[in-house]
């Protein structure tokens, strides 16, 4: 994304007029409240991302986790504080793109209460089945749906997830049916379609790909652009005959509006610098995540992309989850 020299113009002019404190930030320790327990995903990417942050800040980062309502909790507390740069919200897509369709009303709102700082990961869908399924390719899955009265079952990590849209988008493209069996979260999911209960699932790399290199799983596709290093034998959807369908579960750092722009463009190239670092890409990739580092107003774009994607399609199924 280009800035013009309007745009950069503009930008300067903020610094100039930002208050006295913002120049000489950070001076205490940052906190990045994020909207899920210790262990999950989210919690995984900013305490990978913590350390470095913290040193190239000169002061703590601290993680601060406060689980509940999709996410809800950690945002509206996070869009109420104060917006000096020193709280911050790490934050999956489910806040800040999905919840706005999913929910008849938020505490917050998604784009006008943050100011957004940057992506930091990315982690393509793939589709998974036991190993003993009766179709090895994405092309063999459709084609036992449309054979199947009723069409097939999958695994979903939950209503109005990333998992079941991927899910949902790919059978819409391809003309076949499927029902959606809801667990709570994708390792529960994973774990019925390694039993045996459940023939597929649409499941994150970052879930995905240890069971697949265990031989517990078998993936029959990745919907993203091309194939992925650590599997490059499993075609893309696309390449399978089903275009349109790249989905990708994601992570990004945003800050309470009306945090000064210079704040918000310091932390932007520290964030962006730390996630593409040698050390940190490297933990990233070995977890199946893609590093995706942005400028805020790249961020900012995208997040409005993925309400303007998604939002139709979660209200074309009636998803409701209040």
């Amino acid at each position: 994304m280009q800035i013009t020299r309007r745009q950069f113009a503009i930008g300067a002019a903020g610094a100039a007029l930002a208050p006295a404190w913002a120049q000489t930030y950070p001076s205490k320790p940052v906190t990045l409240v994020l909207g899920y327990a210790a262990g999950g995903g989210v919690d995984a990417v900013m305490r990978n991302m913590a350390p470095g942050l913290t040193q190239r800040l000169g002061q703590p980062v601290i993680v601060d986790n406060r689980p509940g309502a999709s996410g809800m909790l950690a945002a509206s507390y996070v869009a109420k504080a104060t917006a000096d740069g020193y709280t911050l919200f790490g934050t999956d897509g489910a806040a800040l793109a999905l919840n706005g369709a999913l929910f008849s009303k938020l505490p917050y709102d998604p784009v006008a209460d943050f100011s957004p700082v940057s992506l930091v990961i990315r982690a393509p869908i793939l589709i998974v089945a036991h190993p003993q399924a009766p179709f090895s390719d994405l092309r063999g899955l459709i084609e036992h749906a449309k054979r199947e009265q009723g069409g097939i079952a999958y695994a979903s990590a939950g209503a109005g997830t990333y998992h079941q849209l991927s899910m949902e988008l790919l059978r819409r493209r391809a003309r076949f049916e499927a029902r959606a069996i809801h667990y709570r979260g994708a390792g529960p999911a994973a774990q019925d379609v390694m039993a045996g209960q459940v023939p597929v699932a649409p499941l994150d790399s970052i879930v995905a790909l240890p069971q697949v290199a265990a031989g517990k799983l078998k993936a029959l596709a990745v919907l993203a652009p091309k194939r992925i290093a650590q599997l490059p034998n499993v075609p893309t959807a696309a390449e399978s005959g089903v275009e349109g369908v790249e989905v990708f579960p994601w992570v990004g750092v945003a800050a309470p509006r009306a945090t000064p722009a210079n704040i918000v463009s310091r932390l932007s190239s520290d964030v962006r610098e730390v996630v593409m670092s040698p050390e940190v890409s490297k933990k990233f990739t070995g977890l199946g995540m893609e590093p995706f580092a942005t400028t805020p107003e790249q961020f900012g774009a995208f997040i409005k992309q993925e309400i303007a994607r998604w939002h139709p399609l979660i209200k074309e199924l009636n998803i409701q989850l209040d």
